[in-house]
């Protein structure tokens, strides 16, 4: 597991086995190496918090947009007319959730960032 451990799960159809299962958006390198980037910069007072929003908000977006191994069909249950069934996204799933990914990379990075300091202390 990658420290710090940043976790926002949306729901993605695996292809292979033909389920749909939780992913982590976060365990797509792309996206997780620039928020861990952003975070930095954030808490370095480089950016503002919309600055980090808005970052997180396109390397979701960049990576987790608008291709196919990103999207699931959504629609009523038991609904056999592929016309009315709507293609969603990663990305469509966390947008709305953006302020509580922004919140818990801010706790997650705060923490890391503390307990990193802390063991250094004590060496």
């Amino acid at each position: 597991m990658r420290e710090p451990n940043f976790e926002f799960y949306v729901l993605n159809h695996d292809f292979n086995r033909k389920k749909v299962y939780s992913f982590n958006i976060f365990s797509n390198a792309y996206v997780y190496d620039r928020t861990l980037e952003a975070a930095e910069e954030f808490f370095d007072g480089n950016i503002t918090r919309e600055d980090l929003t808005n970052r997180i908000k396109q390397s979701i977006m960049y990576e987790e947009w608008s291709r196919c191994e990103y999207e699931i069909s959504v629609g009523a249950p038991f609904e056999t007319d592929t016309n009315k069934l709507e293609k969603w996204d990663c990305f469509k799933q966390a947008l709305p959730n953006l302020p509580l990914i922004v919140d818990m990379v801010i706790t997650r990075y705060f923490k890391y960032r503390t307990d990193k300091l802390a063991t250094y202390k004590e060496d």
